[in-house]
């Protein structure tokens, strides 16, 4: 009696054959195949076993074929059922809905992600500064074309990760983009809004930059670049160069420290070039905090040569000529001030005064720009001066 045999069980046994006078083996295929039993002969053991791999692959195959079975769910359920299967890939239905109960709250509102966004930025202008809501707005621009219409309490992690992936940018730039998203879902889910939640960026990643040593200006190429912009455009832009490279005011246009305090409408209430000081006042740094920037000799030399009131800081066509001088020298956004710092640790050799100088801490002077110039190579720099 044969054993009892399952789906998808397959045998080869040899059968002797006795025909006419000759004496052969026959290879016979028996098993079971979708509840119908199987039954098939070769004439040699090789054919036998590749018809019993082709019926094993087709038992595989066959245990995952639809199935006719009595059932209360409509056929759009039993879709999203399977589709909801697949996702768990081998974890258990009854766990993600158990998840699901004790953790979903549904939202006090469904609102567009385009009506949220524009409630958010309107909220952070009245709390940011100007160069932090111009990021604010643009990332989310790209996040709405990218999901239009969404209810902002449908937004997935997953659709997150696939947005800033689709970015293609460095490191910090993708954690600058994660921030302005999880600064926008916080806000949401914030009473009285309650849009959502829970935040979809919280469980995305942020990278670990590693910062390396900051890019300085060679003496030469910093002597070059002053005698340089002290000629073109007629000097137009020298006290921006001026400022940037000896006083380490952050120089980006339009919102850098260089660009508000030439904005402002009595500069010489921050620049006082007889007592040598620069004041920093909040609405000016970066930091929002106050400091003074001492006035050296060769930046008091320059500050005398294009006196403001006749060469102001901030020109008519100030970018277009800022950026013809970075694209001439190859200058990067902080090179400038990075130059000051270096040269400002090493003339000087006081961490404090230089952190005072430069609106830093002391263990990131000592961590990042300690120790780039030499001594000899400092004090060449604080001498460059504009020639008459």
């Amino acid at each position: 009696m044969e054993a009892i045999m399952k789906n998808g069980d397959f045998v080869i046994r040899p059968i002797r054959v006795r025909d006419h006078g000759f004496d052969y083996v026959t290879h016979q295929v028996v098993g079971y195949l979708n509840g119908q039993r199987v039954r098939r002969k070769f004439k040699t053991r090789d054919g036998a076993l590749g018809e019993l791999n082709r019926l094993q692959v087709e038992a595989a195959n066959g245990a995952g074929a639809v199935r006719a079975v009595n059932t209360r769910l409509t056929q759009e359920q039993i879709m999203e059922a399977e589709a909801c299967f697949q996702r768990l890939t081998g974890k258990p239905l009854s766990l993600a809905v158990d998840w699901f109960l004790t953790t979903y709250r549904p939202p006090n509102a469904e609102i567009a992600l385009e009506t949220a966004r524009d409630s958010f930025l309107a909220d952070r202008a009245l709390h940011v500064r100007t160069f932090a809501l111009r990021d604010y707005r643009r990332t989310l621009a790209v996040f709405c074309a990218a999901l239009p219409g969404r209810p902002v309490h449908s937004i997935t992690t997953g659709e997150v990760q696939t947005f800033l992936t689709a970015r293609k940018v460095g490191k910090k730039r993708w954690n600058n983009l994660r921030g302005d998203l999880h600064a926008f879902f916080n806000y949401c889910i914030a009473a009285p809004r309650g849009w959502l939640s829970q935040n979809p960026v919280k469980p995305i990643a942020t990278f670990e930059i590693n910062r390396g040593l900051p890019e300085i200006l060679a003496v030469a190429k910093a002597a070059e670049l002053m005698e340089y912009v002290q000629t073109y455009a007629d000097g137009a832009i020298a006290p921006y160069f001026a400022l940037c490279l000896f006083a380490g005011l952050r120089p980006c246009i339009p919102d850098g420290e260089v660009w508000k305090l030439g904005k402002q409408k009595d500069v010489g209430r921050f620049i006082d070039v007889a007592l040598k000081v620069i004041r920093i006042s909040p609405e000016i740094a970066k930091t929002k905090g106050v400091r003074s920037v001492t006035i050296q000799s060769n930046l008091a030399s320059w500050l005398r040569r294009f006196p403001l009131d006749r060469f102001p800081i901030v020109p008519p066509n100030i970018r277009r000529m800022v950026q013809h001088v970075r694209e001439k020298f190859a200058l990067s956004d902080d090179v400038l001030r990075h130059t000051m710092i270096s040269a400002h640790v090493a003339r000087f050799r006081s961490l404090g005064d230089t952190a005072l100088q430069a609106g830093n801490s002391e263990g990131i002077i000592k961590k990042h720009y300690l120790n780039l110039l030499s001594a000899a190579d400092a004090k060449k720099f604080w001498a460059i001066r504009p020639k008459h």
